[in-house]
């Protein structure tokens, strides 16, 4: 049990949360920004939108980056590392003959904000926009993903300051992409430029590693990937084991089928690589799955894990809730080529939280839920260990029950509390005590937790 306290006090709160969180904007529809403005500044930061209402004209509207960390029109970043923050603004002009989004780089110089440089582009809107030294200047890139790149309608620029450091050139990669990602891949201390797509006509599914050497684009290698997944649905950088730096694609293939790439730089090897490609398949089975939830860093120790999931024995696969599915979250030992199960979960999206689940509970509970009474029951379940299937549902060993606060001032005997959030009481209660299998109250607090987000 002290491993289900350790595990459980680390885990993240955000496990279905889709698109990245983060960045200073709000997420908007194309008709939706096209009506909204950032508060004008005052103080010293006013010059940066008069330079950019004397540069973009009357009518303009500015343009919000629909994915990423970095969601606003307006983007501090110090380009220079001078400890000066620059200022770098999308928008779009009124004028129907400059239809494409614009990008412009602005400095604070003799106490003036001014230009370093102004672009504009075909794209009619912004993906995402991230920063990194991608040409081993030791100053950091501003790269940006034009279009969307979902819909496989996508390029890349990267905007560098030029040799007199005044002034900002551009390097266009024509690159369409699924998923636009910017960090350090091979260990040097610099960043690159990480591409992953879908099969579209001829052009294969492919990741596809970039650095910019001499302001031109040189690629460091490519791989291929899933050549059934028609949609990535998310990509999650950073650790995968304690020494290996990669990528964790998220990929659907069908409505009910989604899986999950591993994608790294070998340094060994020198080549990028997708060990669990299959060659002769040319897909990915081995982290195949029927519930749409993407990879992230689940238990707070820097390094990423991917879900697996199953059904759980007793329930039809047909319209089955979430709850009726073990997530078993994973590591990828790059060293070993395999996949390190790290813990295990049902979640209960319907009154939104997660249950962490025991190790000794492995391959003998099933759940049952009741939607009208808001409970959630976790059973034993009797089954020759060889033949899950051909078993049946035992003693209750704990119930988790959503209670309005009136409804728990009135008493509910049997049940202790777990948590209270927006006047509501998340409870449980222990119905064999007695049970091999039977959790303490302070384990089954430990193990439970909301799908709020920070």
């Amino acid at each position: 049990m002290k491993g289900i306290r350790k595990k459980a006090a680390a885990v993240l709160l955000s496990l279905l949360c889709m698109l990245p969180s983060g960045g200073c904007g709000v997420l908007l529809s194309d008709d939706t920004e096209a009506l909204m403005r950032p508060p004008r500044p005052t103080g010293e930061k006013a010059g940066i939108h008069e330079l950019i209402e004397k540069t973009a004209g009357d009518g303009f509207t500015f343009k919000y980056p629909t994915s990423g960390e970095n969601r606003s029109a307006i983007l501090m970043q110090d380009l220079t590392n001078d400890g000066v923050e620059e200022a770098i603004a999308l928008y779009q002009k009124a004028d129907a003959s400059s239809a494409g989004v614009n990008i412009m780089f602005i400095r604070k110089k003799d106490g003036v904000w001014t230009s370093m440089g102004s672009f504009a582009t075909s794209a009619s809107q912004v993906d995402k926009v991230m920063f990194g030294d991608v040409n081993e200047d030791g100053l950091p890139e501003t790269v940006v993903g034009w279009g969307s790149g979902q819909s496989g309608v996508s390029n890349i620029s990267v905007y560098s300051l030029d040799g007199t450091g005044e002034k900002m050139e551009e390097t266009e990669l024509d690159q369409s992409y699924s998923q636009l990602l910017v960090m350090d891949f091979d260990g040097d201390g610099f960043e690159e430029i990480f591409t992953a797509s879908v099969t579209v006509g001829d052009q294969p599914a492919q990741a596809r590693l970039f650095r910019l050497r001499s302001g031109a684009i040189e690629i460091l290698g490519s791989c291929p990937i899933d050549s059934a997944v028609t949609s990535i649905v998310s990509a999650a950088g950073g650790l995968l084991s304690a020494n290996q730096t990669g990528v964790l694609l998220d990929g659907a293939k069908t409505a009910n089928t989604f899986v999950t790439e591993v994608v790294y730089w070998d340094r060994v090897k020198r080549e990028l690589v997708s060990p669990l490609w299959d060659p002769v398949t040319q897909t990915v089975s081995a982290t195949a799955r029927s519930l749409n939830i993407v990879s992230r860093d689940i238990n707070g120790d820097k390094i990423l894990e991917l879900p697996m999931v199953n059904l759980l024995p007793g329930t039809p696969a047909q319209n089955a809730p979430d709850s009726a599915y073990l997530t078993d979250w994973h590591q990828y030992d790059a060293e070993t080529n395999t996949i390190v199960r790290v813990m295990s979960m049902v979640t209960n999206s319907t009154d939104g939280y997660w249950f962490l689940i025991p190790d000794m509970w492995k391959n003998q509970i099933t759940t049952e839920q009741d939607t009208s009474i808001r409970t959630l029951t976790f059973r034993r379940w009797n089954a020759p260990q060889e033949n899950l299937s051909e078993g049946q549902a035992g003693e209750k060993l704990l119930e988790i029950r959503v209670f309005t606060t009136k409804q728990w001032d009135a008493g509910q005997e049997g049940y202790f509390k777990l948590v209270d959030s927006n006047n509501l009481v998340y409870a449980a209660r222990l119905p064999s005590p007695e049970s091999s299998l039977s959790m303490s109250e302070n384990d089954v607090r430990n193990s439970f937790k909301l799908l709020t987000q920070e």
